[in-house]
């Protein structure tokens, strides 16, 4: 099978000749791989053995972008951008003291130029016939929201039902309408949406200001998607524990659902499985936050495939992490992975 192919036979529930996978590095791993495997680029992804090829097209791919340690950017969001450890981190918020007035008429930037998709084209081009090519569009709607406007200022913000939330979230949601629908006319496989609405214990803000501010806009999303492309596929990212809100992801129309983090409360992989597996995908798997960097090669060989053999069962898996592979886990235990994946 080819990788598209099979991506396509997991999420149908059909006979797959292995378990598909998509692991997300840490951009200094994949570097580090490169050098190993004589690669570059999402050609080491693809040497890696991932199925799934995705770029970033909407905001978080400036949380990403490699600069020096210490140097600030400005994205064209206007979001300024310090490199600290590891990602970049947020330093100005250009909404953070903005009245409706200020917010409405923010320009946001352009959904539908070329060069956002530049990346996304190439990909197609290289790997379309053979991968299974994604359009990464998250944060969807609220990440880009506290970006601009201060995760407090925009908590107060829902919390007290103030004007200026909705008018924030609406800016996001078009945008990343406009974006996502320039990525299907590219002919991408799937559409990734989601926005970071999960803590370790449980979600940043109750689910019923979840259900009344992000629920309908994320349906609209995927109502304009599916006018455009009836079948498409979504995949829906969120970090932490959303256990409250995944039944109404399932009404709105998500396909697949990643990551599971098994350490975050109520977030068992194998219950989740249970309830919800009749009618989502799951892009799941092996613990990254205490496991993977600390456990020995074999215990990694064996949980991976516990992993496929419980999580596996009856289809519907695509092996990953539970979030980025960091730069503290061994390369012997991304190696013990990749052997028992095989």
């Amino acid at each position: 099978m080819t990788s598209k192919e099979r991506v396509y036979a997991a999420i149908r529930r059909q006979s797959v000749d292995r378990v598909p996978r998509y692991l997300w590095f840490h951009p200094d791993i994949l570097i580090e791989a490169g050098r190993r495997l004589g690669t570059s680029g999402f050609a080491t992804e693809a040497a890696l053995g991932n199925d799934i090829l995705q770029p970033w097209v909407s905001i978080n791919g400036s949380m990403a972008r490699q600069v020096a340690e210490g140097v600030e950017f400005t994205d064209d969001f206007g979001i300024t951008w310090l490199r600290r450890g590891l990602y970049n981190t947020v330093i100005h918020h250009p909404l953070k003291d903005a009245d409706i007035a200020m917010i409405q008429s923010y320009p946001m930037t352009d959904a539908t130029g070329s060069s956002r998709y530049s990346v996304l084209e190439e990909l197609m081009a290289q790997f379309g016939h053979e991968k299974f090519i994604g359009a990464d569009v998250s944060g969807s709607i609220f990440e880009p929201a506290y970006h601009l406007r201060n995760m407090e200022n925009l908590l107060i913000d829902m919390m007290t039902g103030a004007e200026e939330a909705e008018a924030i979230f609406d800016k996001t949601m078009e945008f990343t309408i406009l974006a996502a629908k320039e990525s299907l006319r590219r002919g991408v496989d799937w559409v990734w949406l989601g926005d970071d609405v999960g803590t370790q214990t449980g979600m940043i803000m109750s689910p019923r200001i979840w259900r009344k501010m992000l629920k309908p806009r994320m349906k609209q999303i995927i109502d304009e998607l599916r006018s455009v492309k009836s079948e498409v596929i979504i995949a829906y990212h969120s970090c932490g524990s959303i256990h409250p809100i995944i039944g109404d992801l399932v009404e709105i129309g998500i396909n697949v659902l990643n990551p599971l983090q098994p350490m975050a409360a109520d977030m068992d992989n194998l219950e989740i499985k249970r309830e919800y597996g009749s009618v989502l995908s799951f892009m799941a798997g092996i613990d990254t936050q205490g496991f993977l960097p600390n456990a020995s090669p074999q215990a990694v060989k064996d949980e991976t495939r516990r992993i496929i053999d419980t999580m596996g069962e009856g289809g519907g898996l695509i092996f990953a992490g539970s979030h980025t592979i960091q730069t503290d886990v061994p390369w012997g235990n991304i190696e013990a992975m990749l052997e028992a994946l095989e």
